[in-house]
């Protein structure tokens, strides 16, 4: 039986993509995520429209991303919770309405 050959190196895949030009008077700006995922009002009202668009799947989406954006341990503690419980709550996608109402209260 014959010995496969492997490569020894990665190809490089984005070496023949063409770069992007963009016209001179274009300005772009720089968007940082952690800024609008920490924002209260901005999660609260996407919350609050999930909730009315009887999307709860997108609520919890929009919670776990407000608290990956945040220090889970520190979240941890001023809720007084242990981290398995505020990381289960997350990862199973349905953590009771205490459970929600705990983990907001320590973010305020």
């Amino acid at each position: 039986m014959a010995k496969i050959k492997t490569l020894h190196g990665r190809k490089k895949f984005s070496a023949n993509i063409p770069k992007l030009r963009l016209k001179k008077d274009v300005k772009l700006t720089k968007h940082d995520p952690f800024k609008s995922l920490t924002n209260e009002k901005l999660i609260a009202q996407a919350f609050w429209e999930c909730l009315k668009d009887n999307d709860p799947e997108g609520a919890i989406e929009i919670l776990a991303a407000h608290f990956q954006a945040l220090n889970k341990r520190q979240l941890a503690e001023n809720a007084e919770m242990p981290r398995s419980t505020l990381y289960h709550s997350l990862k199973c996608k349905n953590p009771t309405i205490k459970t929600v109402a705990k983990l907001i209260h320590c973010c305020a």
